[in-house]
């Protein structure tokens, strides 16, 4: 009887200057599918696509549920006991839960929704949670007020959220309010500003579930929980109606701002409150228009009594609602239901039976993570089982640790309490050191994962601790769990440190306890910011940070302004020993230079064997020495562009270019089988290189003298004795007297002065494209998302943990100390020198490649070079293509038993996806979006190939940065820098020795870069190679066959390198491997 009018619509139109008819159709469009926010479609949607939906939003209320205890949406709440009686009304649709004459068991828990919901004097939703057990039978419903919602489907629940989380920007939650009519009304029907009691409200499922009776007949039903007693109910006033993006309590009011739960307190401690819970059905006919099912639908029904509820007491712990004694006892779901009422299954994510079942998925997992905290924190002192914990401390420089260490052990049945691992007159968690610590609990059933705690002594300064494995048993089990870390744990978060590596297991087939711990395990890593695992496109350069995400792939977030290396996370660092080593070297180095200044090493150079004392200022013996008796010959030139440091770009022609001015006349005796150019080309005796991607790039200047950058062209002649020679070279795009062609035709002088600009213009594209853009800065989005997004209990995670441990260490030093303005690639390249080249090289080195360019076999095969003799970096680089392939596809066989496991594997489906938005999403101008790296995977082949990519990437690093510092040190043979103009038509026959020596490095600019080229070739002594396994992951027999398969793989080809080697003067060494090291440290 009470007066009250919904007002949304009216001002609705208010607002928004709707005509009656424009109203008329905007509400039409509130429930048909074009609606700008469509709530239902008839389009099947995949299990997998919706259970990601239902993620997307765990991963933000998983944390919250440990940190809250209780359901992230309403934070805030009462639980009360009591019991009830079913009394239903005739008519109804009945099932035995619904006739049982015994007295039923009941819980509910009244709640306020959202933020707002911390203070009771607010305006916000409230909710009542609501369990009738019967023996080991249960119903849960979860009701709210209003008898509509806004909210009907996935999408409807996404825009609600974010409008919610704009509630302090009144614009912005102005547009969500008005962006349909039956927003500002849903929102009515559901807010309640600070009411006088929880027992005056109605509370709704809104939802419908599906009830079959016992003879099969099946009915739609909805549930709601009212006051016993008739009275007025609590409505939203005109005022409030009209100001709804006004949630804040009114600063007059000055009750307590957990009054409600006070007065429900009071109101039990004197004696019952009385509900009545109702339910209004419909026989189910199957010609349901999806609008039936709509919370706004009217069913023209009436509401009928079900049950009589009489509760009579509060629980004081609220945790104790969430469990029964069970990992998995937990309240408030709606998918915990009787015999006869079940979830009904939706379409797709814009169905509206979808919110039921995504609150039945949600509920469940958030239930299971605040159990493990209730079991730890418990006051019970239960000592049913000895556990026996042995700690493992890495032998890692600085791994150990003073601070306090604690341990929570969970199974499937319960949890341990959280448990401190010390021993009396002891110096716990020492380097190196194994020890072993007991103590008695309760029986937890099959030990499912554990939660490390370290926390700060108080006694001593805080220390972070290296955990190589952790293993724990029950007395008399007969077996131990093992899980390996090898991990660095600091106390930087308060959050649970997650550890499930005990088993090896894709997410979809993991146990329910186990999935969630996995769950909240990735979130900690992706979603929140004190883990520090977030996405960063500020680049620091010079004094000023620069967004370079149009430019350049994403990387880990560094949180402070200096964006140095010592501020990473330790997770990324690497180990202590390796750091020193690095620093020990550049500071020898530059001791050396100094050392060298002063004893006259800088003087002006006359010959090019002094270039050669910088060699001796830094020695180094190795097989491939010999390449210094001959290093200006052709054949060593055709060598080295074959075997060298840069054996990339080579390519057989098919015609010449047009750009390309070489004629027959120039040709004039250097062919030697008789044939014209032309001839030889049809015959495919002619190669090139092509360096047209430093057109415009900017270079610095030395000395206050402009530097000059070749963008060079070379053609290359495989003669009869099948030693490759350059024959021609244009340093320049363009043929014009400015980029005439040279070659070994004209003067000695002339000859080596366009050898020298070529090989300074391939060092440029050597260093910055084929090493940093293509085998470490494309390399660090797949390390982030992976850390980001695979548990450590994935496959993927432990197999390639090795490979991308150690990129995100180097990648943030080399922004800090190489391409920075005064950095080593600065001061020595000369696309550096304080101009921006540095870069515009390396985002054209992205504009001019692909995901597809990964694939290197690939690479060689379209370069159309298989059959070049002599051509030992082809071969090498197939036969560990082969290996590698082939090491990735056992892999995922034996983990992958189908295209489904990929599809369904939602860990490696989040982690392609934040590689491609995240990674490389942010780029511009690019082949492809994103590089083409795909944004989901759907077969087992497409995942071998993502794996080998990255895997592979390794063996790529290898021979595009172990022999930088082999073929450069004597800079005469790859000149980082150059002096003087390019060489013109105009100067054709004036080179001289004089002239060639003023146009290279000085003394002092070749020790820069033999420097700066041994540090970054220098391995550390702690290196891991790739047939090696120090950290391996995996605690089952099977994956270590495959690895060993693999490694036999490389150690036959190591021996075929070698035999072949022996036979060649100067060695081709670098892809033994022997020496490739397992991922990119340097």
């Amino acid at each position: 009887g009470q007066e009250w009018s919904n007002l949304g619509r009216k001002l609705f139109q208010e607002h928004t200057g709707s005509s009656e008819v424009q109203m008329a159709i905007k509400l039409a469009m509130d429930f048909s599918p074009w609606s700008p926010a469509p709530w239902t479609s008839y389009t099947t949607e995949s299990l997998q696509s919706m259970s990601a939906k239902v993620r997307q939003f765990n991963t933000n209320g998983l944390l919250q549920a440990w940190k809250l205890q209780a359901p992230t949406t309403h934070p805030v709440g009462l639980i009360v006991e009591g019991q009830a009686v079913m009394e239903p009304d005739e008519g109804l649709p009945l099932i035995d839960f619904f006739t049982s004459k015994e007295e039923i068991k009941v819980q509910a828990r009244f709640s306020n929704g959202g933020a707002h919901g911390m203070d009771d004097r607010s305006t916000t939703g409230r909710g009542c949670s609501l369990k009738l057990r019967l023996g080991d039978q249960e119903l849960d419903l979860v009701c709210q007020t209003g008898s509509v919602c806004p909210f009907e489907n996935y999408l409807t629940f996404a825009l609600l959220a974010q409008a919610n989380s704009q509630i302090g920007n009144v614009e912005d939650f102005k547009k969500w309010l008005l962006s349909k009519p039956s927003n500002w009304y849903n929102l009515i029907e559901l807010l309640v500003k600070a009411p006088s009691s929880y027992s005056r409200l109605q509370y709704y499922t809104k939802f419908p579930l599906l009830l079959t009776e016992a003879s099969g007949v099946e009915h739609y039903c909805k549930f709601r929980i009212v006051p016993a007693e008739e009275g007025p109910l609590e409505l939203m006033p005109e005022g409030t109606q009209r100001t709804m993006w006004n949630r804040n309590a009114d600063k007059d009011d000055k009750r307590p701002i957990d009054y409600l739960r006070r007065e429900m307190r009071k109101r039990l401690s004197e004696g019952t409150v009385q509900f009545k819970l109702e339910m209004i059905s419909k026989e189910k006919t199957g010609n349901e228009s999806s609008i039936f099912f709509h919370p706004s639908s009217d069913w023209k029904q009436p509401w009928k009594t079900l049950a009589l509820i009489d509760l009579t007491e509060t629980v004081d712990d609220e945790r104790m609602w969430w469990g029964d004694g069970r990992i998995g006892g937990w309240a408030g779901n709606p998918g915990d239901l009787p015999p006869g009422l079940s979830i009904i299954d939706p379409v797709n994510s814009q169905d509206t039976n979808w919110v039921n079942w995504a609150r039945s998925e949600l509920y469940r997992g958030n239930s299971s993570i605040r159990n493990v905290r209730r079991f730890a924190e418990s006051k019970e002192n239960v000592k049913d089982v000895k556990y026996i914990v042995t700690v493992t401390t890495s032998d890692i420089k600085y791994s150990g640790t003073d601070d306090n260490v604690s341990i929570i052990i969970v199974g499937d049945r319960a949890a341990t309490k959280r448990q401190y691992l010390d021993t009396k007159l002891y110096n716990d968690f020492e380097r190196g050191d194994t020890t072993e610590y007991s103590f008695l609990d309760r029986e937890i059933g099959q030990i499912e994962y554990i939660i490390i705690k370290k926390e700060d002594s108080k006694l001593t300064i805080e220390s972070e601790w290296c955990i190589e494995k952790v293993v724990v048993a029950k007395d008399k089990s007969g077996y131990d769990i093992k899980f390996p870390f090898f991990q660095w744990v600091n106390n930087a978060s308060p959050d649970p440190l997650i550890i499930a590596s005990n088993r090896t297991c894709l997410p979809q087939n993991e146990s329910e306890t186990r999935s969630s711990a996995r769950l909240l395990e990735t979130s900690l890593s992706s979603h929140w910011e004190e883990t520090k695992f977030k996405w960063s496109y500020d680049l620091k350069i010079g004094d000023n940070i620069e967004d370079v995400r149009e430019h350049l792939p994403g990387f880990l977030k560094m949180h402070s302004e200096e964006k140095t290396y010592d501020e990473l996370d330790s997770r990324f660092q690497w180990a202590p020993e390796h750091y020193s080593e690095y620093k020990n070297l550049r500071r020898t180095l530059a001791m050396t230079g100094i050392t060298s200044t002063i004893k006259g090493l800088f003087d002006p150079i006359n010959t090019f064997e002094e270039y050669k004392d910088v060699v001796d200022e830094i020695p180094e013996e190795s097989a491939e020495a010999a390449w210094m008796d001959n290093w200006d010959s052709d054949e060593e030139f055709g060598r080295q562009t074959m075997n060298g440091m840069h054996p990339v770009n080579l390519h057989r022609i098919k015609e010449l270019p047009e750009k390309f001015a070489v004629t027959e006349a120039h040709m004039e005796g250097i062919l030697q089988r008789g044939l014209t150019l032309q001839e030889e080309i049809e015959k495919g005796n002619m190669y090139m290189i092509d360096l047209k991607l430093l057109e415009g790039i900017s270079t610095g200047t030395y000395e206050d003298q402009k530097l000059f950058l070749a963008v060079p062209m070379v053609l290359f002649y495989l003669p009869p004795n099948e030693k490759l020679i350059p024959v021609a070279i244009q340093l320049g795009q363009l043929p014009a007297p400015d980029f005439p062609i040279w070659t070994p035709n004209d003067t000695r002088e002339d000859w080596l002065l366009a050898k020298f600009w070529f090989r300074n213009a391939d060092a440029q594209v050597s260093q910055l494209v084929t090493h940093l853009a293509q085998s470490h800065l494309i390399l660090e989005p797949f390390a982030v998302g992976m850390f980001r997004s695979l548990s450590l209990a994935h496959p993927i995670h432990k197999l390639m943990k090795e490979n991308l441990k150690s990129i995100i260490a180097i990648d943030t030093l080399g922004r800090e100390v190489l391409i920075s303005p005064g950095g080593s690639a600065d001061i020595s390249l000369t696309v550096g020198h304080g101009s921006n080249g540095i870069i515009e090289t390396l985002t054209k080195a992205y504009q001019n490649y692909s995901y597809k360019g990964m694939n290197y076999k690939n690479d060689l095969i379209q370069r159309d070079v298989m059959e070049l003799p002599g051509y030992h970096h082809r071969d090498d680089s197939i036969k560990l293509w082969d290996a590698t392939l082939s090491y990735m596809q056992d892999m995922v066989n034996h983990f992958y038993d189908s295209d489904s496991d990929v599809i369904e594997d939602w860990e490696v489906q989040a982690w392609v996806k934040d590689v491609f938005n995240n990674g490389f999403g942010k780029m511009k101008n690019l082949q492809q979006a994103s590089l083409g790296v795909p944004s989901s995977l759907a077969t087992k082949a497409e995942l071998v190939e993502y794996l080998q990519s990255i895997f592979y990437t390794t063996v790529r690093h290898a021979f595009v940065d172990f022999y930088f510092f082999e073929y450069t040190r004597f800079a005469p043979n790859s000149p980082t820098v150059m002096r003087g103009k390019l060489p013109r038509e105009e100067d054709r026959g004036l080179a001289t020795m004089e002239t060639l020596l003023a146009s290279l490095p000085t003394k002092k600019q070749a020790y820069v870069a033999a420097a700066t080229s041994k540090v970054l070739t220098t391995l550390a002594s702690d290196e891991v190679y790739l047939r090696e396994t120090p950290n391996w992951m995996f605690l089952k027999e099977e994956p270590r066959k495959v690895f060993e398969k693999f490694v036999a793989k490389l150690d036959k080809m190591e021996e075929e390198i070698k035999s072949r080697n022996r036979a060649l003067a100067i060695p081709y060494t670098v892809l033994q491997p022997s020496r490739i090291t397992a991922g990119v440290s340097i």
